[in-house]
């Protein structure tokens, strides 16, 4: 019997969603950066051509769905980070001051992104064999990879990799307020 919930008629037709993803965001980055002039027609061709060279390869289609909703997650935790800013009481002016070039929140933000990416693409092309594609007594148990994890994921994972970034970043703003306090404070 047929559910509203039944999804398996979408799942026939979900090259049609990777299509018009990949169209969109294609013809915003063609548009945004201006790469090949105003002419919109072109922007549209383009991505469009692309976007079916693309929505008929496996491999994208399973890292658009991989990376997805990792990103759809972090914009998530963004938003609802400026909503609690502004509840707080903040104005417009001081979110897009936090948004600004010398806060580093930009920075930050381009990491967590290339890191999200890295990872995905790691996951999708270079994933190391599964435990159930390869013999159990052959397979290493703590070799990277055996569980279907890639090696970038493993590595950023890894508690000694946290830790020193953990370090690094509290390195990084301890130089920073250090290097503006003697300017805030003139002893003279």
């Amino acid at each position: 019997m047929a559910t509203f919930l039944e999804i398996g008629l979408i799942e026939n037709f979900s090259i049609i969603f990777y299509l018009i993803f990949i169209f969109v965001l294609l013809y915003a980055i063609l548009s945004l950066t201006k790469i090949l002039g105003e002419n919109k027609n072109l922007n549209a061709m383009l991505a469009l051509a692309l976007a079916f060279i693309l929505a008929l390869s496996g491999p994208t289609r399973d890292l658009i769905s991989f990376v997805t909703p990792t990103f759809f997650v972090f914009i998530f935790f963004i938003f609802f980070t400026i909503l609690i800013y502004r509840f707080m009481g903040a104005s417009d002016k001081d979110v897009i001051g936090i948004m600004g070039t010398k806060s580093g929140t930009r920075v930050f933000i381009l990491i967590i992104v290339l890191i999200i990416i890295l990872s995905s693409l790691g996951k999708i092309f270079f994933t190391g064999p599964t435990t159930s594609d390869v013999n159990e007594t052959a397979v290493n148990k703590s070799a990277v990879g055996t569980k279907g994890e890639s090696a970038l994921t493993a590595t950023l994972t890894h508690p000694k990799v946290l830790g020193l970034v953990l370090i690094l970043i509290i390195g990084a703003y301890a130089m920073q307020y250090l290097s503006i306090t003697p300017s805030i404070i003139k002893r003279e």
